[in-house]
């Protein structure tokens, strides 16, 4: 994060901002999915979690945060979060390009409505 002379520059600072403002809204998502989902959620193994994880990274990317928090994670159901995976499964393979991924993310997210 610095500029080769010790301190820290703002794109560097900006870029920081980003990546925790991602983390945070990530796992505040994941946790409603888990939530909302219940049981379903246990039988998710490790690597669909990672890939639901990734392809959730690149869709708030896309979207930025003040739109990603108007999303109704709480409509999620199973289907949704398959397909979700299956997209992240496809992308971190090569499958499918990042900007592919997000766009087909933001899709299935943006249908399931916002919050009122």
């Amino acid at each position: 994060m610095s500029n080769g002379q010790g301190s820290i520059n703002r794109e560097d600072i900006g870029a920081h901002t980003f990546h925790l403002r991602q983390a945070a809204a990530i796992e505040r998502t994941l946790g409603r999915i888990r939530h909302t989902l219940g049981k379903d959620w246990q039988k998710l193994q490790d690597e669909e979690i990672q890939s639901l994880t990734w392809t959730l990274e690149k869709a708030w990317s896309r979207m930025g945060f003040y739109e990603w928090d108007t999303i109704n994670i709480a409509a999620i159901d199973m289907a949704a979060t398959d397909e979700l995976i299956s997209i992240g499964r496809r992308g971190r393979a090569g499958r499918l390009s990042e900007p592919t991924v997000a766009s087909q993310a933001v899709r299935i997210l943006t249908a399931l409505g916002t919050r009122s």
